[in-house]
Parts: structure tokens; C-alpha cells; sequence
């Protein structure tokens, strides 16, 4: 989910600094899709299996690993999968979807696991349909309260010179009076100073 980089360039005392900035991402993006994925894969198949008939939702149910659906459940189902998996694109929406959907995932899992014979005819749901929509609402509210979002950056330092954007040569060895090489004295940001006029 990572994005381009974007690249900024300074000039400082004769040097100019090319600092390189990745976009935010974060796991959340990452649960989101797969979350959205597994809840799309389930609602088309079960779509599948059913065949879609909007004037006798009865005559549509059909289960999938252990879950009931008619055809308007199942197409529920998959477009709150699709909205989901697209929230992962960024990290502020990936962590405000999953936030929203895990609230109201739980709270109408709880229904639906409380009263099933509710929603039999028009939904197919039983009480394994309740009890799996409280698994994915905590997935997601869990995934979105403890992921971090991460942020990174690079620096590059070349020496200009001439309006020439090159990198920095590299420092001749410095040696004493009898011909011993010397450890070459630096500043503060690693570039090796002149030797002292004598």
C-alpha cells in the first residue's frame, strides 16, 4: 500500500540535501483488505448459488462455509465487502472504515445471533451468521484501535558546484610531516575540514 515517494531538494551552504518522503501506510490497510476480501468472496458465492430473485427472496437461500444467505443478504454482504476493502487505501480511511463497520458489524451480529428466527425468511441468517459478523466487527475495530501508521524518510547530501548537482569527491588522505597518513578531521555533519594553514 506503500505510495510514491516525494522528493524535496535543499540547498544549504554550498550542498544540497534530496529528501525523499514515503506516504503514510499501516497494517490496518492491510486487514481492511483482506477483511473485505473474505466478506466479498462469501456474499458472491453464496449470490452465486442462490441465482438473485427479488420478488421471492424465499426461494433464494443457500449456505456457504456454515453461513445462510438469501440473495439480498448476500448482495449486502458483498457491497459492505467492497466498501471495506476500498477503505484500505489510505491509512486515516482504512482505520475510520474499519472503525465504523466493526461498530456496526458487532451490534448487528448481536441481534442477529439473539433472534435469529427474525431473519430467517428475508436474510437466511442462523445464529452462525450473528456470531461470525461479531468476529469480523471486533477483527475490525481491534486492527484499527491498535495499528500504528508508519512514515518514513531518506536524505542524500550532494556538493554543487557550477550550478551542477554532483556527489561529493572523495577527501585525498591526509599525511604528516613524515609521510604517515592521518585521520582526517571532520564537522559536525561528517564533511572533512581543511588541514590548518601553517
Amino acid at each position: 500500500m506503500q505510495q510514491p515517494m516525494q522528493q524535496q531538494v535543499v540547498s544549504q551552504e554550498g550542498a544540497r540535501y534530496r529528501v525523499s518522503r514515503h506516504a503514510p501506510w499501516s497494517p490496518a490497510q492491510l486487514v481492511a483488505v483482506a477483511v473485505g476480501v473474505v466478506l466479498v468472496v462469501i456474499g458472491g458465492v453464496a449470490l452465486a448459488r442462490g441465482g438473485v430473485n427479488f420478488s421471492d427472496i424465499s426461494l433464494t437461500h443457500s449456505a456457504v462455509a456454515g453461513l445462510h444467505y438469501t440473495c439480498l443478504s448476500a448482495l449486502v454482504q458483498l457491497v459492505v465487502g467492497v466498501i471495506i476493502a476500498a477503505g484500505g487505501a489510505y491509512p486515516d480511511s482504512a482505520k475510520g472504515t474499519m472503525i465504523f463497520f466493526g461498530v456496526v458489524l458487532v451490534a448487528f451480529g448481536l441481534i442477529v445471533a439473539i433472534d435469529p428466527t427474525a431473519f430467517a425468511t428475508t436474510w437466511g441468517y442462523t445464529e452462525a451468521n450473528g456470531v461470525f459478523y461479531i468476529v469480523v466487527g471486533v477483527i475490525l475495530g481491534v486492527a484499527a484501535a491498535i495499528s500504528p501508521v508508519f512514515s518514513s524518510r531518506s536524505q542524500t547530501v550532494h556538493q554543487a558546484s557550477s550550478g551542477a548537482v554532483t556527489a561529493a569527491p572523495a577527501a585525498a588522505p591526509m599525511v604528516d610531516a613524515t609521510g604517515r597518513p592521518v585521520a582526517p578531521v571532520v564537522d559536525a555533519a561528517g564533511r572533512p575540514l581543511p588541514p590548518p594553514v601553517r
